[in-house]
């Protein structure tokens, strides 16, 4: 919501004023001096020299003026009074006391009493008994008598005489005679009146009157001040030590009642005595005296400290100056004020006596009001002088009484081209849309959120703002808008200048105009001028029905003349009192003005400062303070200016716009205009005579003004300013979110840019023609851009630059332009960002110039010195992204009456175009105007040909014609210098110029060549060479070289200094056209067979024949780059070519005819093309080239260019930028762009090198935690570490079968996770690639936490899984209620915090994935979260509803919403220490943020659209990923407030590779020992080895016969298996064996405790899964989403119950289980089918015969009944594993124990037992090298199992992974009742053994599967020895797999 607005600017700003309203006053301090002139000249001077200059810095940055008037200065002798020369300034001093008063802030009026009061003035006016009285005195002679009788005349009433002012046509000596004379006899009458009025019966009245005759200046001066007020005077006594004694009684005690009365009414602060030591009572001051020295020093401190203490206790509190309204109120309040002050000068002069206009206007207006009717604006009509404004001025005071006491009515008044905000349609719309918005308290604020200072965006925002008050019953609204044409047209308006204006208005607002242009003219739409011809809106005033009757003024006589005729009598009274050069002057000063210039600058520039005693004089043309004031005064009364308070300015102004048109017909011309802009210009920015370049301005003398006590500001070399001032910014600048600030930002401690600079002084830079002075200083200097911007506004800086825009064609100067174009969306919102947008915009521009000290590359080095000097934070571009702001075509111009135009040629003011005609004519253009200037006549017939010299000074100008005439012009003086019209007898075809200037050559078609002396204009001589007519000459003017082209086939070079022919190059087709390159090295030639052929100049040696026109070529030009040639075709297009390559580069857009003409400007800034009548410019500099071809030393530059972009940047032929990484300790940064990653550092930013290794694109990579190397994945399948001190490729990991995705380091910085699309996620060591463990999972989204125990990832759905990295088989999926946008876990690793497209964020805990919070409060998709390093707490979200939230984690409170972005945040970031977030938005934004306090810092405009941004660790940098770009930007934060926070470290737990792998299941020791047992191994096998079965027996080692603990922990009591190899291991893993001696400890503990042993649960067994089971059973996350989604099998533990019901079976401790299935041979179709035979049932004893054979890997089974197990393959052939004599344990044979004869088994099918329930056809169909199936395991009891009867499904597996091929694995099954363990298996048909379980950990059998395609020979070998080859253990099987080789099917995998 709107701040509250004070009461009083609300009325004001509603137009509700009065006679009290208050409104703002000038920031000036104007202090009169009164002072005896001879008595304190030493203290007046003292005065304008040191106090003046002393107290102006001190109030420099509050933008305050001080000013001393001192009426003395400039009036010559000492001894004479300037009231002697002229009586009548009296009343001009005594005026000057009451403006002083009006508009100073402090101290108005300072009085220096001395010895004396000074003489009696000269009366100007003399009551007539007076008179009478002193011409009846007896003293008075006949001499005197007629002397009053001369001077005195009886005024109009006959009741005083008055002084006649006829003195003025006198010598100055023979009046002051008289004017002396008169004023002695005077004194001495009228003091005897006075004394003799006692004896004579005179009245006390008669008494008084003659006293106030007798008074002195500084009497009545006192008593003008003292009648104001007494608080801001200050009054000096000065005392002598030596007292006089010859004084006058009579003075002396009229100078005691002075000091009386100011002691009296002053504070002691108000008024001080100085003491004058020395003897001589009465002797002057003199400087050189010592003691008047010392006085003079204290004179000054004492004045100074009083000034000082006056002006600071009266501003302390003033409104104007401490800025306490909120910054956009008091800029309008300002604006409004000004346009009021106006108003109120119209309606005091009551101008208008009768009009018919308000009265109809009325009724109009009241007639749409009380129907509702919508209505168009009313428009008032007249010529100069006719009271529009008067009218209008009535109305704005009458509307109010038009409506009832219940209608509140809204008035606004502008004045057009009052002020610059009134100057333009934007500005004046943008003022007017924040009044209305503050009238009405708009809840959005005065400036909408998304506002911007956009033509289109404004019209809109006008618009409904008038809606909305549309819906307010009880308002209307007035706008009035005076002299409309006076609004500056620009480009930036929508189609048409005024076409913000609406159509149709809301019944309750009201827009009055008046103007002097009719409405057919003024600037509408067709649509608008239709609407608005109606009578019912116009009011013609020339009718006579509308015609106004004015008040006549009484100086105008007769009385019933002219407006016109009334200024101009005006004009000629005014030089015949001051001179005509005086008056011409002063008024040309003010027409040249474009708001009014004040008085010191006025003074400045009218009063010489030389000689401060010298006698100025009008009559020369110059004024002093006290003829200044005169004339001002009396042009004031004469109507002829006003005052006008604008910018805290007291502005002289023509109070009529016709004024204006007098003076400059009277007295300016073109010349004269020139000459008064750069007087002005040189006024704001001084330079000395011999200076005229900016960097020579920084080293002037400063000239101290006695005028202008505000010390001149003077411009400052941009290098030097960089370093002058950072300390003084960041002490005086304030953030731009302060509404309290003022603009002062001191670029240098002599230079400040004022708001006179930003509102003046640029407009006559620009009027002085010079260009480059103006570029410098103004509109391309950064600091008068930033005041510009601070001052008024970004829509302000527009209109300025398009307002240059009219007058001027720049390149600079538009680059400028599209810049801030560009930038006003958030220029608008953020003025501060003014540098960081000139930086990123130019930076890649200016580093393409070759010269460092261009214009565009010190603008950008002064907004990097400006932002490195910026006191808070703002973010900095430090390398360039974007493309060059110019649009391809700038200009367009229509030119009419000139038929075909042949030639074009630029002019030498490069403003200017010449065109040469088929009329004969040749015509000068203005380009930006649009506007024919001048034209050259001379020709008789159509001209064919022009040049414009090539040395610019001479301005020459060459043209030839058809009728075989040349004529040289002069373009500046635009004159005739030669007509050469006797050298051919035929149409010339071609003119040039050489030997510098002096020769004039030309070409005809009677195929001659003619030199001609210009100065004489003699024939020098004549080649006849060609034997046909010559096409074109052109001359190179490095080696004055004469090239020309002709009809004959034939182009010759010629020698100029003898006109011998050099070479002939024979052509194929008769030359049409030719041109050469600017380094005369190309030659471009046209031939009749439409040909371009490109050759050298100096061989004529055939380079190319350009391709690619399809109509006929009309003209050919080459650009200044000596590389691109243009040509003009029939078919209306020009053509771009590349000559080097000889290839067509670029195709113009068509134009309304052939292109007839085309010409490249200097250095190639612009292309003009002529085609029908339609000329167009574009842009035509090569941006895209590193070195700038103009360089002074191409190779040197070359070099150095291309060196320093090398380091900048990389090529930019790179492919887009797919990923970055920045480094932990933020100092290095990683860019992947194709297959390639660059280094660079980023604090510099440098690009350090390139990694080249990958063979398809970089899809990921990250840096190490330790920062030693980095790891990149790619498409193509690798995962590559690179040593970063090498740069080299330390390991490739080539583990994955499908493309990387995601690529994250573990914080020990030895582990690396990948993943890829086949959603595998691999873990693996880094320095050898050995893989830990394998996850099957999403893949998209990865994270680890920093103490390494979990990863999280996600693919985008709704849930999020959870991996332990330490325990496999702890996972957790946790899930939202929509998809999950993003995750974050805390840097503690205690919590994982999710954002989901359901608007809420959840909290989960890493370690159980239980959810601890809920966060609610988006109101939109949740797309990005953050959390800190050092604030644990704090959570930062983004969302699409463009809000960011900062969270409390504990308590799910909101702590802050930060709102400033205008679309969805697509990422946040929070620094290391927690205090600052960056935010980025799609509305292409970076915002800073301060997260104590939620306040936006600082903010970036990136202008491109962004994926993905990174931050260093205290946010000094900020990398951003733009979409589809090569460019990496890198932002620098300066003044970043965060703090640099060291990162904790990370240690791994080891770095053995089998420590780092995950463990099995664990379970937890119960301690029921009730005291600690130490038993050795032995001694427990011995004693309680029949509780426990012979696994253990295994493990009676000698290496075992130690002592220990029972206590002892699980890890090591699981390495007992992993010390031995070999045989001594048996089948038993490290975990197996962990978990069989928890076992035997249960039955030890229990038999200590003298109980029973404790109850098994029926799925509790040895199995690697089972530890954790019950959980499993409990947890609803049971391996869930493997199930879903990894395709590996896994028991459904559901089911697993129903195998309790088998007869004899109590407990199974864990579920048969496997893998995958694979098929082994891939040449065979079909699928393999299984068998399982199963033998008779075993006694008890027979089960204990199992035993471990330490010999073998495999479990051998001894049984009486020897049975084998049949192994049928899918063609129905037998065999027998193991030659019969070897049967292994058979799972389903153990658990159904069913009776079965050997000669005929009971077979179950595999498949019976397998069931695929989400098997799908397509995934059948798809062609794999290998599939993986998940079976579904079916048990039924044997005695209940038909023939035929399926069995029942056991296990089910919902999904499986057809692409990921993993080993099958059996499990022990043991059984309690026999203490025997067995192991299920299935045989694969067709193998020559079986492949057991192994029982070992060995290096190779662990490693079996990267060997597996090595070992085939092995594996026979073994099957031969009865060994078959082991396979790997079953522990790692999650850890270990790989990628199977390409062949591989699915039985491959099927193993025991």
């Amino acid at each position: 919501m709107a701040a509250p607005v004070d009461e009083s600017v609300l009325n004001a700003l509603r137009g509700v004023t009065s006679a009290h309203t208050r409104l703002p006053k000038p920031l000036l301090i104007k202090i009169y001096v009164a002072s005896l002139k001879q008595e304190f000249n030493q203290e007046r001077r003292m005065l304008l020299e040191l106090v003046g200059p002393e107290l102006q810095t001190l109030y420099d940055d509050r933008q305050i003026e001080l000013e001393f008037v001192d009426m003395h200065f400039g009036t010559g002798d000492l001894e004479i009074n300037q009231l002697e020369r002229d009586p009548y300034l009296i009343d001009d001093y005594l005026h000057e006391i009451d403006t002083c008063h009006a508009h100073t802030k402090s101290v108005f009026f300072m009085v220096l009493v001395g010895d004396g009061i000074g003489r009696q003035l000269l009366p100007t006016k003399m009551d007539e008994d007076i008179f009478t009285a002193v011409l009846a005195d007896p003293q008075i002679t006949a001499d005197q008598e007629a002397l009053l009788v001369k001077w005195y005349e009886n005024d109009e009433s006959q009741s005083k005489r008055q002084l006649k002012q006829d003195y003025r046509l006198l010598p100055v000596d023979a009046w002051l005679a008289e004017s002396q004379q008169m004023q002695r006899f005077l004194e001495v009458t009228l003091q005897s009146l006075v004394q003799k009025a006692s004896a004579s019966d005179r009245s006390a009245d008669f008494v008084d009157r003659v006293q106030q005759l007798r008074r002195t200046q500084i009497e009545r001066e006192v008593t003008q001040a003292m009648a104001l007020t007494s608080e801001k005077i200050l009054a000096v006594f000065r005392e002598r030590a030596a007292q006089s004694s010859k004084r006058d009684v009579e003075a002396l005690e009229r100078l005691r009642k002075i000091k009386d009365e100011l002691t009296m009414n002053l504070s002691t602060d108000n008024h001080t005595t100085l003491v004058v030591p020395g003897s001589a009572a009465s002797e002057a001051i003199d400087p050189d005296n010592e003691d008047h020295e010392s006085y003079l020093s204290k004179f000054k401190n004492k004045v100074t400290d009083k000034l000082r203490l006056l002006i600071e206790a009266h501003i302390t509190n003033d409104p104007d100056v401490i800025k306490g309204r909120k910054k956009t109120v008091q800029e309008i309040f300002h604006e409004h004020a000004t346009h009021l002050r106006i108003l109120r000068e119209h309606t005091d002069s009551a101008a208008l006596v009768e009009s018919r206009v308000p009265q109809q206007l009325r009724q109009n207006l009241m007639a749409n009001f009380r129907n509702g009717s919508r209505h168009a604006p009313y428009f008032i009509c007249g010529a100069d002088g006719s009271g529009k404004s008067a009218i209008l001025s009535h109305l704005y005071v009458q509307v109010g009484s038009w409506f009832g006491s219940s209608t509140r009515v809204h008035r606004v008044i502008r004045f057009a081209k009052a002020t610059p905000r009134s100057a333009y349609n934007l500005e004046l719309l943008r003022v007017v849309c924040q009044q209305i918005s503050i009238i009405f308290n708009i809840p959005e604020g005065y400036l909408p959120k998304d506002a911007s200072f956009d033509p289109l965006y404004i019209n809109t925002w006008f618009q409904n703002l008038l809606r909305k008050v549309e819906d307010m019953a009880n308002d209307v609204l007035f706008l009035f808008i005076d002299d409309l044409h006076l609004l500056n047209p620009l480009d930036c308006d929508i189609v048409t200048a005024l076409s913000w204006l609406p159509t149709s208005l809301p019944w309750n607002v009201q827009i009055i105009c008046s103007s002097t242009t009719p409405v057919e003219q003024l600037k509408f739409t067709p649509m608008q001028r239709d609407r608005f011809k109606s009578a019912e809106y116009q009011f013609d005033l020339s009718l006579g029905d509308y015609a106004a009757r004015l008040k006549i003024p009484p100086q105008c006589i007769p009385s019933d003349v002219s407006f016109a005729l009334y200024v101009e009598q005006q004009f000629d009274q005014l030089e015949r009192h001051y001179g005509r050069q005086a008056v011409g002057g002063l008024a040309s000063y003010i027409t040249c003005s474009e708001y009014g210039l004040s008085e010191t600058e006025l003074l400045e520039l009218l009063m010489p400062t030389d000689d401060p005693e010298s006698l100025i004089e009008t009559k020369s043309g110059h004024f002093s303070f006290a003829t200044f004031k005169k004339i001002h005064r009396e042009m004031d009364l004469l109507l002829l200016l006003h005052d006008k308070i604008m910018s805290g300015k007291v502005l002289i102004q023509w109070r009529h716009n016709y004024c204006s048109s007098v003076a400059k017909r009277r007295y300016m011309d073109v010349q004269r205009t020139r000459s008064l802009h750069s007087e002005l210009a040189n006024l704001f920015f001084p330079q000395d005579e011999d200076e005229s370049t900016l960097e020579n301005e920084s080293n002037r003398s400063e000239t101290k003004s006695v005028i202008s006590l505000k010390e001149r500001e003077r411009e400052k070399d941009s290098l030097s300013a960089v370093s002058a001032v950072s300390a003084g910014r960041k002490s005086s600048s304030t953030h731009h979110n302060d509404d309290t600030s003022t603009f002062y930002n001191p670029i240098a401690a002599d230079v400040s840019y004022s708001m006179r600079h930003v509102e003046e002084s640029w407009h006559h830079l620009m009027r002085s023609d010079d260009t480059t002075r103006f570029k410098q200083i103004a509109v391309c200097n950064f600091d008068f851009l930033l005041a510009a911007v601070q001052t008024v506004s970004i829509s302000y800086l527009r209109c300025l630059i398009e307002h240059v825009r009219c007058y001027i064609l720049d390149r600079d100067i538009e680059l400028i332009y599209y810049t801030i174009r560009k930038s006003s969306d958030v220029l608008t919102r953020d003025p501060m960002q003014l540098g960081s947008q000139l930086i990123s915009w130019l930076r890649p521009i200016s580093e393409h110039d070759d010269d460092d000290n261009s214009l565009l590359s010190m603008t950008v080095r002064s907004a990097t010195a400006w932002c490195d000097g910026y006191a808070v934070p703002l973010l900095v571009p430090l390398t360039g992204w974007l493309p060059a702001p110019l649009p391809s075509q700038i200009r367009t111009m229509t030119v009419s009456g000139t038929g075909c135009i042949r030639a074009v040629f630029l002019a030498p003011t490069k403003q200017h175009l010449i065109l040469a005609t088929s009329s004969g004519d040749v015509q000068q253009w203005h380009i930006m105007s649009n506007s024919l200037e001048h034209i050259f006549k001379g020709h008789t017939a159509a001209v064919t040909c022009l040049l414009v010299a090539p040395q610019s000074e001479s301005e020459l100008l060459l043209t030839g014609s058809e009728d075989g005439t040349v004529l040289v012009w002069h373009v500046g003086f635009r004159e005739r210098r030669a007509h050469i019209n006797n050298a051919h007898t035929a149409p010339i075809t071609g003119v040039a110029a050489g030997v510098n200037n002096t020769l004039i050559i030309s070409s005809s078609e009677d195929a001659t060549i003619a030199i001609t002396d210009l100065a004489s204009g003699k024939l020098r001589h004549r080649i006849t060479h060609h034997r046909g007519p010559v096409s074109g000459i052109l001359v190179a003017g490095a080696c004055d070289v004469l090239i020309s082209g002709s009809h004959d086939r034939t182009i010759c070079v010629w020698n100029l200094e003898n006109f011998c022919l050099l070479n002939t190059m024979q052509m194929t087709s008769p030359v049409l056209r030719i041109d050469i390159s600017c380094n005369s090295v190309f030659l471009l030639a046209l031939c009749e067979d439409n040909a371009l052929y490109v050759r050298t100049l100096a061989t004529g040696k055939e380079l190319h024949t350009l391709k690619g026109h399809k109509s006929k070529i009309r003209t050919i030009s080459i650009g200044k780059d000596s590389q691109r040639c243009v040509v003009g075709c029939d078919d209306t297009r020009a053509l771009i070519y590349d000559m080097h390559a000889g290839k067509l580069v670029r195709s113009m857009p068509p134009n309304p005819g052939p292109v007839t003409a085309v010409h490249a400007m200097d250095n190639d800034d612009f292309l003009v093309t002529v085609g029908g009548n339609k000329i167009t410019f574009y842009s035509f500099r090569n941006e895209e080239l590193y070195v700038n071809p103009y360089s002074r030393h191409p190779r040197r530059k070359r070099s150095l260019k291309r060196h320093a972009q090398a380091q900048r940047s990389p090529s930019t032929t790179l492919p887009p930028i797919t990923c970055f990484d920045l480094s932990r300790d933020s100092q290095q940064m990683a860019i992947a762009s194709g297959r390639s990653v660059h280094l660079m550092r980023i604090n510099t930013p440098e690009y350090q090198c390139t990694l080249e290794g990958h063979s398809a694109g970089v899809s990921c990579l990250k840096f190490a935690p330790n920062g030693e190397f980095l790891a990149t994945g790619s498409e193509d399948r690798l995962v590559l570490i690179w040593n970063l001190a090498q740069g080299e490729i330390s390991h490739t990991f080539k583990g994955h079968a499908a493309p990387v995705v995601k690529v994250v380091v573990l914080m020990d910085s030895l582990r690396v996770i990948s993943t890829d699309r086949d959603s595998l996620l691999l873990v693996w060591m880094a320095h050898s690639g050995n893989l830990l463990q394998t996850i099957q999972g999403p893949y998209k989204s990865l994270a680890v936490t920093n103490n390494m125990r979990f990863a999280a990832s996600t693919n985008g759905d709704n849930t999020l899984k959870i991996w332990s990295l330490t325990q496999e088989d702890e996972k957790y999926s946790v899930s939202h209620s929509d998809e999950i946008t993003c995750f974050e876990i805390s840097a503690d690793s205690a919590h994982i915090i999710s954002g989901s497209r359901d608007m809420s964020l959840k909290v989960w805990q890493a370690t159980g994935g239980k959810l601890s919070q809920v966060l609610v409060g988006h109101s939109d998709a949740v797309t990005c979260v953050a959390v800190s390093v050092t604030n644990k707490t704090q959570v930062l979200s983004g969302s699409k509803d463009t809000n960011l939230i900062i969270w409390d984690l504990l308590t799910g409170e909101e702590v802050h919403t930060l709102a400033g972005h205008l679309g969805p945040v697509i990422g946040v970031k929070v620094s290391a220490d927690g205090s600052t977030a960056v935010s980025g938005s799609d509305d292409k934004t970076l915002i800073v943020w301060e997260t104590k306090r939620g306040l936006a810092l600082t903010s970036l405009q990136m202008h491109v659209p962004f994926t993905h941004f990174d931050i260093s660790l205290e946010v000094s940098r900020v990398l951003v990923q733009l979409v589809d770009s090569y460019n990496l930007p890198v932002i620098c934060l300066h003044n970043t407030p965060a703090q640099y926070v060291k990162l904790p470290t990370y240690s791994g737990p080891s770095k053995d590779v089998e420590d780092l792998r995950p463990q099995g299941p664990k379970r937890q020791m119960k301690r029921l020992l009730k005291k600690e047992v130490s038993l050795d191994t032995y001694t427990w096998q011995k004693k309680y080895g029949h509780l426990t079965s012979s696994v253990m027996m295994a493990q009676v080692d000698e290496r075992l016969k130690r002592r220990f603990s029972v206590s002892a922990s699980m890890e090591e009591i699981s390495k007992i298996a992993e010390n031995k190899t070999g045989a001594s291991q048996a089948n038993l893993g490290p975990e197996q064996a962990a978990l069989a001696q928890s076992q035997h400890f249960d039955q030890l503990e229990a038999l200590w405790n003298k109980r029973s042993p404790p109850r098994r649960r029926h799925n509790a067994g040895l199995s690697r899964q089972t530890s954790l089971v019950e959980d499993r059973l409990e947890s609803s996350d049971d391996d869930e989403y493997q199930d879903e989604r990894a395709g590996m099998l896994s028991a459904s533990y559901d089911n697993i119950h129903l195998l309790a019901r088998l007869p004899g079976l109590r407990s199974l401790h864990d579920a048969w289980k496997t893998n995958s299935l694979r098929e082994r041979e891939p040449r065979r179709s079909g699928r393999t089918k299984f068998y399982v035979s199963t033998p008779p049932p075993q006694n008890s004893q027979d089960s204990s015969s199992l035993q471990l054979d330490t010999n073998t890997n495999i479990y051998t089974n001894i049984y009486t009944n020897t049975n084998t197990t049949t192994i049928h393959d899918h063609h129905g052939q037998c065999g027998c594993a193991d030659g019969g004599l070897v049967v292994a344990p058979d799972l389903v044979r153990d658990l159904l124990g069913a009776p079965s004869a050997p000669e005929s088994p009971q077979r179950i099918s595999l498949r019976q037992l397998l069931h695929w329930p989400s098997l799908k056809s397509r995934l059948w169909r798809r062609q794999r090298n290998c599939q993986s199936l998940q079976p579904n395991i079916r048990l039924n009891p044997p005695d209940q199992l038909p023939r035929r009867l399926r069995p029942t499904p056991i296990i089910v597996v919902e999904n499986y992974d057809v692409r990921r091929v993993q080993q099958l694995r059996t499990d022990l099954v043991l059984h309690p009742q026999t203490s025997r363990a067995s192991v299920g298996h299935i045989e694969v048909a067709g193998s020559e053994q079986i492949l057991a379980k192994k029982a070992t950990s060995s290096f190779w059998q662990r490693r079996w599967h990267l060997l597996r395609h090595k070992a085939t020979n092995h594996r026979s070998e073994s099957s031969q020895h009865g060994h078959p080859m082991p396979l790997r253990d079953t522990g790692n099987s999650h850890s270990n797999n790989s990628t199977p080789d390409p062949t591989a099917n699915c039985n491959d995998c099927v193993a025991q």
